[in-house]
């Protein structure tokens, strides 16, 4: 995990988000998913969204459920 997002929405999707000072565009969702997390460790459950920002980058973002805050899980180059 990279780190905490603000992000800005529109309903329950990602349209925008803020990384390392720098302001990122969604252009496009890619795929959305639901995932458990280590239940057994009790983890709480994420909703993931594969995107792609202005410029062409490849992030996976997701939402803490529990807690309601955005973390950064991968970025491709």
């Amino acid at each position: 995990m990279h780190g905490e997002l603000e992000v800005s929405l529109k309903g329950d999707v990602p349209r925008a988000f803020r990384w390392r000072g720098k302001s990122y565009a969604v252009l496009e969702i890619l795929e959305v998913w639901r995932d458990t997390g280590r239940w057994w460790e009790e983890e709480a459950p994420k909703l993931f969204f594969r995107l792609r920002t202005a410029g062409g980058g490849l992030w996976e973002i997701y939402r803490d459920e529990a807690r309601g805050t955005w973390h950064l899980y991968k970025v491709y180059d």
